[in-house]
């Protein structure tokens, strides 16, 4: 969700033009992933924009791992079109009024949660960016509406995602994905624009629709750069990603380039580079059965030098090279779901000594019915204070800008534990209900969320 460009007028512009449009694109019956609407009709592709709808894994995008599954819906036959008719016409609506294939899906939540902080008296981001205010201990909140509009013309797919979101009590516009691509085949994808890293599973499976995550927020090891996520979450730049058959089974790779993250860790580089080196992603897959997929990833990136607000006291903060290695090992048949994934991470700062942190986490789920209990344990362990990208507190270079110290600042030892149940009362509504606790070493806080997720 990175602040850069939040409330910027492109973004304005671009959440008006989806609004202005909305009664062209044909009203979904029934809540889909977002990637489901965006396969063109090529028979047994991995067309979908959903990086894991291929054949033989066992996934279907329409019906993520841990809701209730669905039918999808069939993809909607290509429309004919006049030949003395041009798609792309100077009348800027008319060729796509009648095209059946556009599509705008609306996304949202809201819910209550309480809290118990006095083990632990920080603000916790918690799956509302500042759902609490300091010393709060109960809230309601609607923090949230997503615009997830998409098409395909043959081949060629268009997706974009348009966010309008809380933030200390007042809204934020921001441009969360907007991707286009073009299948060659099952073996070759191409996409261009701003979409999520190809990264483990959860990253690139579950986006900004909270209908489809089984837990009321993400992990924080992949939660987005404007609420402390670790790892990168969105990228600007292209790619490639094909699957292929290895003997008997199934294998699939993933290469991106990108901007690499800005300064700010807490925004996304939307339209140039702060730093000379590009971000390099690599994650390749193997699905030797039906629902099991074996993953690795491995990632550089460069993060620029942040100058500081008063250099006579604090320095900057040095250039940084980031290197990151994960695997994944994820099972979605049966009913279960099984997602594991862990990441080591290394900062070889400018000049200074380098850092190893690293982390883990689970989720776990059985759906009997329209129910889904399940357990999400987290673990992430920092070098004790001495990271520089993400243990800054409020008078260092990042600090100043967020206006706040990091979670992590101080810390150890980061443990999250989540355990709760979704009931998919409808298609189109989730209810959740989860308890979770966060702990810093040995300061923790207990924090119980009731959640209605809805898709139309």
């Amino acid at each position: 969700m990175g602040k850069m460009g939040k409330k910027s007028v492109p973004c304005r512009l671009a959440a008006l033009a989806a609004l202005a449009a909305g009664p062209l694109w044909a009203a979904p019956s029934r809540a889909q992933a977002p990637e489901a609407v965006v396969a063109p009709p090529v028979a047994d592709s991995s067309a979908s924009a959903a990086p894991l709808a291929t054949a033989g894994t066992g996934l279907s995008p329409a019906t993520p791992a841990g809701t209730a599954a669905t039918p999808a819906a069939p993809a909607p036959a290509a429309p004919a079109i006049a030949p003395s008719r041009s798609l792309f016409s100077s009348e800027p609506f008319s060729a796509f009024a009648s095209l059946s294939n556009f599509t705008l899906k609306v996304y949202g939540d809201t819910g209550f949660a309480v809290r118990d902080n006095a083990n632990q008296p920080w603000q916790t981001n918690t799956s509302n960016a500042d759902v609490y205010s300091a010393g709060a201990a109960t809230t309601f909140f609607a923090p949230r509406l997503d615009l997830f509009g998409s098409a395909y013309v043959d081949r060629l797919n268009f997706l974009t995602e348009i966010m309008f979101e809380g933030s200390r009590n007042s809204i934020d516009i921001d441009l969360e994905r907007l991707q286009i691509s073009y299948l060659f085949g099952d073996f070759l994808r191409a996409t261009a624009g701003r979409s999520h890293l190809a990264w483990g599973y959860y990253n690139d499976t579950y986006h900004h629709g909270n209908i489809f995550e089984l837990t009321t927020s993400r992990p924080y090891s992949v939660n987005f750069e404007d609420s402390f996520g670790i790892l990168m979450t969105h990228l600007v730049g292209v790619g490639l990603d094909g699957t292929f058959k290895l003997g008997s089974t199934l294998a699939r790779y993933d290469v991106e380039v990108g901007n690499p993250r800005p300064a700010d860790i807490t925004s996304v580089a939307l339209e140039y580079a702060e730093g000379p080196s590009p971000t390099l992603n690599l994650r390749l897959r193997w699905m030797p059965i039906d629902g099991l997929i074996l993953g690795i990833n491995g990632m550089r990136d460069v993060i620029p030098t942040l100058a500081s607000p008063t250099p006579a006291t604090v320095p900057a903060r040095p250039q940084t090279e980031e290197l990151v290695c994960g695997a994944h090992v994820v099972y979605t048949e049966h009913h279960a779901l099984v997602d594991l994934e862990g990441f080591l991470m290394r900062h070889n700062p400018v000049d200074a000594s380098p850092t190893n942190l690293s982390g883990v986490f689970a989720e776990l789920g059985y759906t009997l019915g329209a129910f889904t209990p399940y357990l999400r344990p987290e673990y992430i362990r920092f070098p004790h204070g001495t990271d520089p990208i993400f243990q800054f507190v409020a008078t260092d270079p990042e600090g100043a800008i967020v206006g706040e110290s990091s979670i992590y600042a101080g810390v150890t030892n980061f443990i999250d534990v989540r355990v709760g149940v979704k009931w998919m009362a409808m298609p189109q509504l989730a209810l959740k209900l989860e308890g979770d606790r966060v702990t810093r070493d040995s300061q923790y806080q207990d924090i119980a969320t009731a959640k209605a997720a809805f898709g139309f």
